[in-house]
């Protein structure tokens, strides 16, 4: 199964009971089982949540065959918006469980600090934006995505040749165009062509009555 998000979390708190440990535990997964079932739309999955005790520490993931994400997908015509939308609903359930697992200690001064990645979803994206602006062949995407799935990735028939094909139909983006940079503050900036003024008209030189029009014969 490939892994298609997780959420890290840290909580600085005092240390939890026992018991109060274990029930803020298995409630946090209930909540976040709940939610991922009404918003995540994919008919397989797999979810973990790994919390030690002290300062809270925890890690959620979310796995899936690519035979389920490949059905999850198709659900939404292309596989490129597929893909999108499916990564778009891994970031919303990944971020409520961030905002859940604080919700029990709004009252005290601790902030949580939460952390989401994409996992695989998100570097699969990378892969055809590099395709687009032709950092990457199709073959070296290919082979990278065997690097992101491994040996799934060649037992997924079905996924493997759409993925290809939609790499191949990718639109390139034109040369000329502005590429967004990050500036100091991480705003988009944007390169912009120079224009160059038109030049004034130069007077012309005055002709002599030699037969010279300057340096040249007239």
């Amino acid at each position: 199964m490939a892994i298609i998000g997780s959420t890290d979390f840290y909580i600085g708190v005092r240390s939890l009971p026992k018991r109060q440990f274990e029930d803020y535990s298995a409630h946090l997964f209930d909540e976040w089982e709940a939610y991922v079932g009404r918003e995540l739309q994919l008919p397989d999955y797999s979810l973990s949540l790994v919390v030690e005790e002290g300062s809270i520490k925890a890690v959620g993931r979310i796995a899936a065959a690519l035979g389920v994400i490949y059905i999850g997908i198709g659900q939404y015509g292309s596989f490129i918006a597929g893909l999108q939308i499916i990564h778009s609903q891994v970031r919303t359930v990944s971020g409520y469980l961030g905002e859940r697992a604080g919700a029990p200690f709004q009252s005290s001064r601790a902030k949580p600090k939460v952390r989401r990645s994409g996992e695989s979803l998100s570097r699969l994206q990378t892969l055809f934006v590099k395709v687009q602006r032709g950092e990457l062949s199709v073959d070296e995407a290919m082979a990278e995505s065997d690097r992101i799935f491994g040996s799934e990735l060649d037992d997924s028939i079905d996924f493997k040749r759409e993925l290809q094909i939609s790499l191949e139909q990718v639109p390139l983006f034109p040369k000329q165009l502005a590429l967004p940079l990050a500036d100091a503050y991480g705003e988009e900036v944007y390169l912009n062509q120079v224009t160059r003024k038109p030049r004034p008209p130069q007077p012309k030189p005055p002709v002599n009555h030699t037969g010279f029009h300057g340096d040249h014969f007239v």
